[in-house]
This record gives C-alpha cells, structure tokens and sequence, in this order.
C-alpha cells in the first residue's frame, strides 16, 4: 500500500513538473515581447510579461498571427509598482510583434480585442510605499517615546538635588 502511495504522489510530481512547459511558439513571442516592452516602456521590469489569454489569428498574407493579453509590471523609482494588462499581437511566421498600424490586415483582431476589452487595466501595488512611510513614522515615535526619556529624565536626575536640599515637594 505506501509503495503505490509513493509511486502515485511520484507520477502527480513528474506530471506537474512536465506541464507548465511553452511550447517554442511562445518561447519565441516572450522573447520577442521582452525585446518590445524594453523598447517602449521604460520602466518595465524585466522578465515580469507573462500570457494570460491567447488566440491564433491569420494575418492577410496567410502569416499566423497570435494575439495575447499581457500582464506586465512596471516600477517607477524603484518604489511605485504597476501592474499592467495589455494587448499585443506577435506574427509568428516573421518572428515579430506587430504595431497598430499593421493589424488593420488582420482578420479578427478587432473581435479579440472587443471580446477581451473588459481585462485590460493597470493596478497600482502599494505595499511598498506604505511600508516605508510607517517606517518613516515608526523609527522617530520610537526615538521619541523610548529613546529620549531614558537620557534626559529631568525627575530622575533632579532626585539627588531634592534629597539634599531637604527641599518640600
């Protein structure tokens, strides 16, 4: 009995690990799409573009074009997070993405993005600026409130002086 138990969970992690692998078509479009993006956006972070929905169109002159929803994360001062959706369109006969101008000859791309309008939108991730504000509020409140007493505490340093002066309080 624990020799299938092992063998089965053995055969659940050999399949898991087989099934996230690209094939070269969309090995070939995120290499493509890295080069794009860091052309045209300037900050985007690399290697963060992966596919969330992809359909296969033809292109006028017979090339197979696929069209994709991006998600893409760009960082702004190393601080500001975006998290951006995007459409992007890579002709996989010629190995390129293809601009606006060049998907008035291809048919469906209209329906692609009409059907998938609803996904795009950029979110903006802010655990990383509110992290450094309380930070910033934190480290001097703990200066203040714990710090510092503990240096010039008037009540105990004046202690001595009333006990010898036999001053009433």
């Amino acid at each position: 009995m624990l020799k299938k138990a092992w063998a089965s969970l053995l055969a659940v992690i050999f399949i898991l690990t087989i099934a996230p692998m690209n094939t070269s078509a969309n090995e070939a479009f995120l290499d493509a799409l890295e080069e794009d993006l860091k052309a045209t956006h300037y900050d985007y972070k690399e290697g963060t573009a992966k596919i969330i929905k992809e359909e296969t169109l033809r292109h006028s002159n017979g090339n197979e074009v696929v069209a994709a929803v991006v998600e893409l994360d760009t960082i702004r001062d190393g601080l500001f997070i975006t998290r951006k959706t995007e459409f992007h369109y890579f002709d996989a006969t010629e190995g390129k993405i293809l601009t606006t101008a060049e998907l008035a000859e291809v048919e469906g791309a209209g329906d692609f993005a009409d059907a998938n309008i609803d996904m795009l939108g950029q979110k903006v991730i802010y655990w990383l600026p509110v992290l450094i504000l309380l930070l910033l509020i934190a480290i001097p409140a703990l200066i203040l409130f714990v710090v510092v007493p503990r240096f010039y505490s008037t009540s105990s340093y004046m202690n001595p002086v009333y006990e010898k002066n036999d001053n009433p309080r």
